[in-house]
């Protein structure tokens, strides 16, 4: 892997993390079970959301300067998706901390950044489909590490909606078990390689990914399995644990 490639994992990595996070708090704010003082502690916390947006493209920018390869333009579309998902999700973020318009207006502005939310998910699903592997990555990360942040946010912001405690884990560890079905697979590829290319590297990426994908939501889901409340230490111990494993699956491909 060139130097400049670096930069250009940790934009998507943040881009993909921020982008899921936003589309699951969009759905528990839609659900209407936070109070106004909860929605508006939570919508402070979406300040990091808006930083690892800005980093994100930064990095991306500056390794495509950076680069004298084509490599790195080839998700070029998907930056524009991004960065039109984060305008977008800045607007409805304005609007919110403003009043700005009726609460059916907001409603309607949010629903529609989801929307943008779901095709990204679909254009990056459909960039990867060639590769299981690299595409259940994605969902990982998005999805998967998307609600970890979603729910780290929440408890930041003192949420009082005790199920979501329960079914955010749940639906996290669902979604890390079908990323493991659809992407173990694809690892035979990567023994062949280390085996007659004697080309080692990107294999023992994945794997140090995939177990650290297992630590993050084995960690997120040990207040479920003990009954207790979650703390914002221990969930950020597993957002940091997901944060690189998606890093080291960037790091295989």
């Amino acid at each position: 892997m060139a130097w400049y490639e670096w930069p250009f994992i940790l934009s998507n990595v943040f881009s993909q993390l921020a982008v899921g996070a936003f589309i699951v708090l969009g759905f528990v704010i839609l659900s209407g079970k936070l109070c106004f003082g909860q929605l508006d502690r939570l919508h402070k916390t979406m300040q990091a959301l808006w930083l690892l947006f800005a980093v994100a493209l930064l990095l991306r920018e500056g390794s495509m300067m950076l680069s004298s390869s084509e490599a790195a333009y080839q998700f070029s579309h998907e930056a524009f998706m991004t960065a039109g998902f984060f305008v977008s999700a800045l607007l409805y973020w304005f609007a919110e901390k403003a009043l700005f318009a009726s609460d059916t207006v907001r409603k309607g502005l949010l629903m529609a950044v989801i929307a943008l939310g779901v095709l990204y998910l679909a254009n990056g699903l459909l960039v990867r489909s060639e590769q299981w592997l690299v595409a259940s990555h994605f969902l990982a990360t998005t999805l998967c590490g998307g609600a970890l942040l979603a729910h780290s946010m929440l408890i930041r912001a003192q949420h009082k909606v005790e199920e979501l405690n329960g079914w955010l884990p749940k639906v996290g560890a669902v979604i890390a078990v079908i990323c493991l079905v659809t992407g173990l697979p694809q690892m035979v590829d990567l023994i062949y390689m280390a085996e007659q290319h004697n080309e080692a590297a990107p294999f023992v990426a994945q794997v140090i990914s995939l177990g650290l994908l297992i630590a993050a939501v084995g960690v997120w889901f040990m207040p479920t399995l003990t009954k207790s409340k979650p703390v914002f230490n221990v969930m950020s111990f597993a957002m940091v644990m997901m944060f690189f494993s998606s890093y080291f699956a960037g790091v295989g491909y």
